[in-house]
């Protein structure tokens, strides 16, 4: 479709709504919003250094997100290739993105409150983004949009999928092996056939062959199609592709082992055949995708355009600095609000015993210990009103941050490569603590020589709950309101008894009722001496 256009007059799609006026030839407006640039990300990078340095260190510690590494080269070749694109657009600051600068940098601390890594981490890359938008312009982020959004893979997310896509993973692998005709019993992510066990952990759940896949079919769409429609339905094969890869390469190391008697796929080697089997579905749909390849978007024709005059150029250094001050006013709120309540050394005031329940030896109860890292002090203690000992396990935390914070990817309850127990069960249950019912969680778990149930439940400055973003909820408004950030997860556990897990549960009902006053008092002392 053809427009008409008045002499002087630039295409729609070309003219300038950010603030200020749009400069395509004076080469002075450039430069200096191009300097702006460079030395405001050099300064972002070095204002946010913490939160950076943490997503390097996931890089460094996790081949899930190994791919962190390559993402900002990877985006500035993108940006570099398509370099000539940026003499064909009008750079002018951008209110929108003065505005999404501000709406990011908010996120980064509400993220910070709350100890939660992966929003501060998104949050940080969005400050980027945003400022980018502000300095550059619209169009100049239309232009560039992919490269600018592919920074977002910086990001170690996705590890709150594990548990889902285990739980995928085993049970296609239950259904794959019971239709070839052996038999499976299963136990948590514990399978039994008659040629040996199997469990399926982290490295099953196919999460990392997930994230690769998606990073790699983004940047396979981008640079081979035109059409938003074929880019989408790419990225989403490469969205499905690697998850039904992973049930299948999953299904197939356990009927290996299981037709040569455990001599293929039982140990490491079993992962080398799992990067294999994804190298070839990965070229499998590289291949298939190419049949529809398109050809690569060229530069439009330079438009005649105008230089900045001296006044406009004044007016555009103020939205300059008004860029910088929206991403960088949020350090100094965080050290705010931190100063304004005295953290120090954790004490933990006395649990006092109530009715029947008395203090037991901590050897009484089968040798166990969650996998909880970062936390001030901790409590144990065991207990007794009958044949079935309670246990008590309290990790308090306080002046929380990267390493030290109650709720992240690392701590849990049971791991599932824990050497000694396994979990066999786990659900939600409703407990009366002291003179109200409480929503925890159970999990039931299992050893060589022991089971256990054991609930668990946090406590965020005197409220209770089990749900991890409700929590970190909790954890933003008691820092918002000066209140500090002490909160800890309660653990009570039982051993099964001559009466099984009726016993346990017996026991860990009544303790709860009898002595959640006092353990709630203890608490509250605890955080209020």
């Amino acid at each position: 479709m053809l427009q008409s256009l008045r002499p002087g007059e630039m295409p729609a799609h070309l003219q300038a709504t950010d603030a200020g006026e749009a400069s395509f030839g004076d080469p002075r407006t450039r430069r200096l919003h191009l300097t702006v640039l460079a030395l405001g990300l050099l300064w972002l990078l070095f204002w946010y250094r913490d939160t950076f340095m943490a997503m390097v260190g996931i890089w460094d510690r996790s081949d899930t997100f190994a791919h962190g590494f390559v993402i900002a080269p990877i985006s500035a070749w993108l940006v570099w290739r398509r370099r000539h694109f940026i003499d064909h657009v009008p750079i002018a600051p951008s209110l929108l993105g003065i505005c999404g600068g501000l709406v990011a940098g908010a996120a980064w601390l509400l993220g910070e409150l709350a100890s939660v890594d992966a929003v501060s981490q998104f949050a940080f890359v969005g400050m980027l983004v945003g400022f980018i938008w502000a300095v550059m312009g619209t169009a100049v982020v239309r232009t560039y949009a992919f490269p600018i959004g592919f920074l977002f893979f910086m990001v170690p997310i996705g590890e709150f999928l594990f548990p889902t896509m285990m739980q995928w993973t085993a049970d296609f692998i239950i259904w794959a092996v019971r239709a070839s005709g052996v038999p499976v019993y299963a136990e948590g992510f514990l399978l039994v056939i008659p040629s040996g066990r199997w469990q399926v952990v982290e490295g099953c759940s196919g999460v990392r062959y997930l994230m690769a896949s998606i990073v790699v079919g983004s940047l396979y769409a981008y640079l081979n199609y035109r059409s938003m429609q074929k880019r989408l339905l790419f990225v989403a094969a490469s969205i499905v592709m690697p998850v039904l890869a992973n049930w299948l390469r999953a299904y197939g190391i356990v009927m290996l082992g299981h037709l040569t008697d455990n001599r293929l796929a039982a140990g490491a080697d079993h992962l080398i055949y799992g990067w294999v089997f994804f190298g070839i579905i990965i070229m499998a749909l590289f291949w298939i995708g190419s049949r529809w390849q398109e050809d690569e978007e060229q530069a439009p024709v330079v438009p005649a355009g105008s230089a900045v005059s001296q006044g406009a150029r004044a007016g555009g250094l103020g939205w300059l600095a008004a860029a910088v001050v929206a991403v960088g006013l949020w350090v100094p709120v965080l050290g705010y609000l931190d100063r304004q309540v005295e953290q120090g050394p954790v004490r933990f005031a006395a649990l006092d015993g109530q009715g029947a329940w008395q203090r037991a030896q901590m050897d009484e109860l089968p040798p166990w210990s969650p996998s909880y890292d970062g936390m001030r002090d901790t409590h144990r203690s065991a207990w007794r009103a009958g044949s079935v000992p309670v246990g008590v396990y309290v990790g308090y935390y306080r002046d929380q941050g990267p390493g030290r914070e109650l709720i992240n990817s690392e701590n849990r309850v049971l791991i599932s490569k824990d050497p000694v127990w396994r979990m066999t069960a786990a659900g939600p249950v409703q407990v009366q603590l002291g003179d109200r019912m409480q929503a925890w969680r159970e999990l039931e778990m299992a050893s060589a020589n022991a089971r256990m149930v054991v609930r668990h439940a946090y406590w965020i400055g005197g409220r209770w709950t089990t749900s991890d973003h409700l929590a970190k909820v909790y954890l933003a408004l008691s820092r918002l309101r000066g209140e500090g950030d002490d909160s800890a997860v309660v653990m009570l556990h039982a051993p099964h008894a001559e009466g099984g897990r009726a016993s346990a549960i017996a026991a860990l009902d009544d303790f709860a009722r009898e002595m959640g006053g006092p353990l709630q008092a203890m608490l509250d002392r605890t955080a209020n001496p």
